[in-house]
């Protein structure tokens, strides 16, 4: 009876950069991750936009330190805010009120030459103040101007305030003394108000009887 021939045992092998199998394997995770990156480009049209570091308000000038990138994905709205990399126009101005965080719409920025408001610095109640900050929208109260030719209000009467302005922004209060904000009989803040109201403002002036100032609904407030 003859002997079966014993196989010879095959030895593995450490797989070789000229392994066809290795390189086309490869070249597939390759591949695949350069098309995902293409896809999730594709998919993120997110730009780059202008949003306000801080509050801002009516007529306040503006440059690339007011401000700060967001990168966002508003699709054809992103046509209405202004783009980070594009400059802003030399001497900007801001024509409304921002929050800090609110992107910087383009029709919001135009030269100081168009702006129909002004900065007016107008003596306040301090009690009036407690709840106010920077670009709080608020009520404007004062009595009415006396005429000409009646007898001056005497500092003791009490009058009778009337409504002179609405959603005026508050650009800068006084600056707190001893944890008191404001002193005196009438502390001077300056309101953000239309060209057309300045002079009426400033003729109610009365250091016996300030203006008194209430702050509107959903507008900012200070912080405890």
């Amino acid at each position: 009876m003859s002997s079966l021939p014993t196989p010879t045992a095959r030895r593995l092998t450490k797989p070789s950069w000229k392994d066809t199998r290795l390189l086309i394997g490869i070249l597939l995770v390759l591949l695949s991750v350069v098309i995902g990156a293409l896809a999730f480009r594709a998919a993120d049209d997110r730009v780059g936009v202008w949003a306000a570091n801080a509050p801002l308000t009516p007529g306040e000038s503006i440059d690339e330190s007011d401000l700060k990138r967001v990168d966002v994905q508003l699709g054809d709205g992103s046509a209405t805010y202004l783009r980070s990399d594009q400059e802003l126009p030399e001497g900007a101005v801001v024509d409304r009120e921002l929050r800090a965080g609110e992107l910087l719409p383009r029709s919001a920025v135009v030269s100081p030459l168009e702006l129909d408001v002004q900065r007016v610095p107008v003596r306040v109640d301090p009690v009036s103040l407690s709840n106010l900050t920077k670009g709080s929208r608020v009520t404007v109260l004062a009595p009415p101007a006396p005429a000409p030719s009646a007898e001056r209000r005497r500092s003791d009467e009490r009058p009778t305030y009337e409504v002179v302005a609405r959603r005026v922004t508050v650009y800068a209060l006084p600056k707190s003394s001893g944890g008191v904000m404001g002193t005196g009989s009438g502390s001077a803040a300056i309101l953000v108000v239309p060209k057309d109201l300045v002079a009426e403002l400033l003729s109610l002036d009365d250091k016996d009887h300030p203006i008194k100032l209430v702050i509107e609904a959903g507008s900012p407030e200070k912080k405890d």
